[in-house]
């Protein structure tokens, strides 16, 4: 391969690279705001005990 072909190459890859980034960076924005959409337990008695034989 000559150098043109190898810079087309690293550039492409680099592209995919950023799209994925970006991706990444909305499924995390995306995540806290899911966290911080859920509701807090205010019950300090539930979640203690579980049943085993259920």
């Amino acid at each position: 391969m000559d150098m043109a072909q190898d810079r087309l190459l690293e550039a492409a890859g680099l592209q995919v690279q950023k799209m994925a980034l970006g991706d990444a960076k909305e499924q995390g924005a995306a995540l806290m705001k899911l966290m911080d959409s859920a509701s807090v337990i205010t019950d300090p008695a539930m979640g203690n005990k579980i049943d085993i034989l259920a």
